[in-house]
């Protein structure tokens, strides 16, 4: 049995002069190729061309969710580009980034094609743990929260946390420190508040 057309694939741009994704705007599949319109992602020109179905390989994932791994894989074509931060999607429906590629022999890299990849490392992504320092003016108190990538955090919002509430004066995003406006939670390291008060434990 054929397989779906896909709508993406990695074929040769002449103008990028690499192998880059490529929307797939039409086509026609057939046994070993596939033959439509594509539009490189990088530079956005369209070609017309036929090109040979890609091949694929499955790497074995590593997926940590806090102090629980657990093994998985994962299925991409043999020239796809797999850079350190990319999120995927599992068949399973699980949201992942990726945080390591071991390409064997002890080598690790931020940057490799999936043929050479040997285990990806991962995070779960769909529920992100993030870390919170709240400020008392004397002493300074750990704690996390849970999160959805999209959720979005703004200086000055109240945070309700297990035993406390604050107010958040700073956020550590993976960029820099910031100080005003909002950080969705797939970008930061550690959100900084002020304690506004203690939430008695019934």
């Amino acid at each position: 049995m054929l397989k779906d057309i896909p709508k993406e694939v990695y074929t040769e741009c002449l103008y990028c002069n690499d192998y880059t994704k490529h929307k797939v705007l039409n086509g026609r599949l057939g046994k070993n190729f596939l033959e439509g319109i594509f539009r490189c992602e990088c530079c956005q020109c369209t070609k017309s061309s036929t090109i040979q179905v890609p091949k694929s390989t499955r790497i074995p994932v590593v997926i940590s969710n806090g102090s629980i791994s657990k093994m998985s894989s994962t299925e991409v074509e043999v020239e796809e580009v797999i850079t350190i931060d990319d999120e995927f999607l599992l068949e399973s429906g699980e949201c992942l980034k990726v945080c390591s590629l071991d390409l064997g022999n002890g080598q690790r890299k931020k940057k490799a094609h999936a043929k050479d990849i040997k285990t990806i490392w991962a995070k779960q992504f769909d529920n992100l743990r993030i870390k919170v320092t709240v400020n008392d003016n004397t002493r300074s108190y750990s704690r996390y929260i849970n999160a959805e990538p999209n959720d979005e955090f703004l200086i000055g919002q109240k945070l309700a946390l297990s035993d406390m509430e604050c107010y958040i004066h700073a956020i550590k995003s993976r960029a820099r420190v910031v100080s005003r406006g909002v950080v969705e939670a797939r970008d930061i390291v550690r959100i900084y508040g002020k304690m506004k008060q203690w939430i008695p434990i019934t």
